[in-house]
């Protein structure tokens, strides 16, 4: 029974991985956002990794914003936003496909930024693979740019559609401009970004197709183990004021989806006062700023003292705590674990040691698991940073660097 189980679930796996395939072939439209000379990627990429900057380039690079066929998180077919960057004169090391971390606002979406402004983990996505010779390809994600849903928060799987479909279709806006890119594929991104460059990884694994096969992947910060790592650290209660904010703010993203597209309650999983806050907050389409300061100021008015009791239901706090499947979070969480399989591709796993957003627990029973496996050295290693001036924020630019590194040279370039 187990086995018939085994090759229904695998083949409904292939035939919908068949069809994302299929639908990613479709190029929608193609538009430039803009464009940044040599000097001002040089400027930007400087300002952004300080110390871990990468060497200078002389070349300038275009940005499009590209709209292609995908799949939505109910497998209907969906129209997805994303950003292609391309080196001008071409990218002979191939393209990188970098998987962005949590954010509400639809308005930090890759595909919005035209070269100026303020957009950090954006600007350090592109400037750093894009001033090395690669072409960056930067999926909005189901649910962010252009596409309307609730943001599928935080499945890594079902999100790593989006980073399935634009390979194909970045590819064929560059047939259509006659521009030269290798044919390599590199796989990186970081916190939630982490999480889905895992399961882009794992999904490529299964596709068929040149264009597909998966150079290297350095998933870095990612919350692989959902439903262990990451669902313990959601309940520590350090009385942290900044952790405990955190936390809420983070699940009440996962929970957003759930009550938008799942047919849930707020006061499911939070107590009236902040279910209600949250319920309007997310109504209103908020920035990251804006939802952690009303969850902040909600919190002190519950006389909360940072604790999760004082904010969530019993029941869901019992749920989490039992890691009990019956509810539909825990259920999710564990339906997008990423963390025990067996990558053939060169694979590195970047964390920061002391990490209080996503702890790097997820790294190190993601790499323990893998080598159980057997999953030789040769192809796995991990490079944990030890920096105490390094936190969850300001160590994507160190992290995309040592991906650059990674990508750049192997294994043995990283130190």
């Amino acid at each position: 029974m187990r086995s018939i189980l085994r090759r229904t679930i695998c083949g409904s796996f292939f035939i919908v991985l068949s069809t994302l395939a299929a639908f990613g072939q479709q190029l929608i439209s193609s538009s430039i956002n803009g464009t940044m000379t040599a000097a001002e990627v040089n400027e930007r990429m400087a300002k952004a990794y300080g110390k871990h900057s990468p060497s200078p380039t002389n070349t300038a690079i275009e940005l499009f914003k590209i709209t292609y066929a995908s799949l939505d998180a109910k497998s209907k077919r969906a129209n997805l936003t994303g950003l292609v960057v391309l080196p001008v004169g071409g990218a002979p090391k191939g393209l990188v496909v970098y998987c962005h971390g949590t954010t509400v606002d639809r308005d930090r979406s890759p595909s919005r930024f035209t070269g100026t402004g303020e957009a950090p983990e954006t600007i350090e996505a592109i400037t750093g693979f894009a001033s090395g010779g690669y072409a960056v390809v930067l999926p909005d994600y189901i649910g962010m740019g252009d596409h309307k849903a609730a943001h599928p928060y935080p499945l890594s799987k079902v999100n790593a559609r989006s980073g399935v479909d634009i390979i194909p279709a970045a590819r064929e806006l560059m047939r259509q401009r006659q521009y030269n890119a290798g044919p390599q594929l590199f796989i990186t991104g970081y916190s939630e970004g982490g999480g889905v460059a895992m399961a882009l990884t794992q999904a490529l694994q299964a596709m068929t197709g040149k264009e597909y096969e998966v150079t290297a992947s350095a998933p870095a910060a990612g919350p692989y183990d959902l439903s262990g790592a990451t669902r313990v650290s959601i309940l520590e209660e350090t009385g942290e004021q900044v952790g405990f904010i955190l936390r809420i703010y983070l699940t009440s993203y996962g929970v957003n989806y759930l009550v938008k597209e799942k047919g849930m309650r707020w006061r499911d999983f939070f107590k009236p006062t902040l279910a209600n806050a949250l319920a309007l907050n997310y109504n209103l389409g908020p920035s990251d700023d804006g939802l952690i300061r009303n969850i902040g100021v909600t919190t002190a008015l519950m006389r909360a003292n940072n604790r999760l009791d004082n904010v969530m239901q019993p029941a869901f706090l019992s749920a989490m705590r039992r890691n009990d499947a019956k509810n539909q979070f825990v259920r999710m969480l564990k339906e997008n674990d990423v963390f025990d399989w067996s990558p053939r591709p060169p694979m590195l796993l970047i964390a920061l040691e002391g990490d209080t957003v996503v702890t790097e627990k997820n790294t190190e029973n993601a790499y323990n698991a893998m080598r159980r496996r057997g999953v030789p050295e040769s192809r796995l290693q991990k490079y944990i940073f030890r920096d105490p001036e390094l936190n969850h924020l300001n160590a994507v630019a160190p992290s995309l660097s040592k991906a650059r590194v990674f990508f750049d040279g192997g294994f043995n370039a990283v130190r």
